[in-house]
Formats: structure tokens, sequence, C-alpha cells
């Protein structure tokens, strides 16, 4: 199977005048840095990708709900521009509700093994955005889904990942950081039930993804990790 095989495609979206227009005035009517109160039908992914889309934020999720100001954290990560000491954050609604409802800080060893992208075949031509989830499978069959929190922050600070060409494509991910303190323009409560494919989350044996990510760098998603 080619890596593209265990992709996901987004969900459709279709960001009618009366969804914009609901969405224009959640936003404005929530005092700044507060809670929102999400009354709609609409799906919250829908609702934080449209704000990053028509106002520019970008988004951290948390399952801390008290964070008065989102601070720069170290990170792991093989790649350099991942294991920066930084806030991270995304544009996109989807991936950053999956990091707010796994509870890592009472399920342990839990590691998160993911994925978003768009990729880019011409000028005028972009597939995605598209996902791979996946956790540690002994944490994966405790079910450790939890509330969360997802922080709406200025984009002001934050530079995002730069684009990668692999075999005449673009690979653009929605992956951004700042290494400064950053105060939410709002709060959003979430819940697993908000994130769309919770059903679709591999797990995956540490040991051996990190052995055969070593041994093939470019063999994402390494299968052979992956656990049933």
């Amino acid at each position: 199977m080619q890596a593209l095989d265990f992709l996901l495609l987004q969900p459709p979206f279709d960001l009618t005048p009366e969804k914009q227009a609901a969405f224009e005035t959640l936003i404005d009517s929530t005092p700044f840095g507060g809670f929102i109160d999400y009354q709609l039908t609409y799906q919250k992914w829908q609702f934080l990708s449209y704000l990053c889309k028509s106002r520019g934020f970008v988004l951290h999720g948390s399952q801390n709900a008290d964070i008065e100001v989102v601070e720069p954290r170290k990170a792991i990560d093989v790649k350099t521009f991942s294991k920066q000491e930084a806030i991270y954050a995304t544009t996109d609604g989807i991936w950053v509700i999956y990091f707010a409802i796994i509870d890592r800080r009472n399920i342990q060893p839990l590691s998160l093994f993911n994925s978003c992208l768009d990729i880019q075949t011409s000028p005028d031509q972009i597939i995605g955005p598209l996902y791979f989830f996946s956790i540690t499978y002994s944490a994966l069959v405790q079910s450790p889904w939890c509330n969360g929190v997802i922080y709406i922050l200025s984009r002001d600070s934050f530079e995002q990942e730069p684009a990668q060409q692999i075999q005449g494509a673009e690979i653009i991910v929605p992956h951004w950081i700042s290494l400064k303190p950053a105060k939410p323009v709002a709060k959003l409560h979430v819940q697993p039930q908000d994130f769309p494919f919770l059903a679709q989350i591999h797990g995956h044996n540490d040991k051996k993804l990190v052995q055969l990510a070593t041994e093939d760098p470019n063999g994402f998603p390494w299968p052979a990790a992956l656990e049933t």
C-alpha cells in the first residue's frame, strides 16, 4: 500500500451564507479571551477552520482549560522545525481537536503520530486537506478520550512550517510556531464527539515505529508498526 492509501480526506465543508453569518456573529459576540458559547448545529471544526481562513487566527489544543497565557514549550520530534521551544498551533480545525481530546495526562505510555497536509500538484490543483492519526496501541484500546479546549490565537508572532517538495509536488502543512507567549483571543470547549475521525485513529507500537522510521525515514506511515 502507498502512503496516500492511509490518508483521510477532509469531510465536505459547505460554507453557505447562513453558516458564515452565524460564525461571524458568534466570534464577534465573544468577549476577548472568553469562552465561546457554542450553540450552533454546525460542526465545531468547520467554525474553527473558518476563523483561521477569514480572521487570520491560529489554533492550539490542550486538556488544560485554565490557560490565561499560552507559553512556549519544548517539544520532542525528529524534525528540526517541530522540536523547538515554541507554541505549536495549526490553522486546521480538525487537526487541533485531535490534540485537545486525547488524555495524555492520565494515560501512559501514550505517543502521538499524525499528519495534516495539502498536496499541490500544480498551481491550480490542491489535494486535501489530508489526515493521518495514530496513538500508542496500548493507550488506544483504553479509549483515552477526554474533553479539551481550543485556544484561538492571533497569528502575528507565528510562522508556518516551510513547504516541502516531494516527487514533483509541494507538500503544505498547516503547522505554525511562535517563540513568544500569546494571550488567547477566545477559547472553545470541545469533546471527543467533535472529532470527525475518532473511529479512524490507528494504534501503533512505539518501539517498532521508532525502529522503522530510523531505518527508512521516507517510509511514512510505516504500516508494519500499526496494530489492530
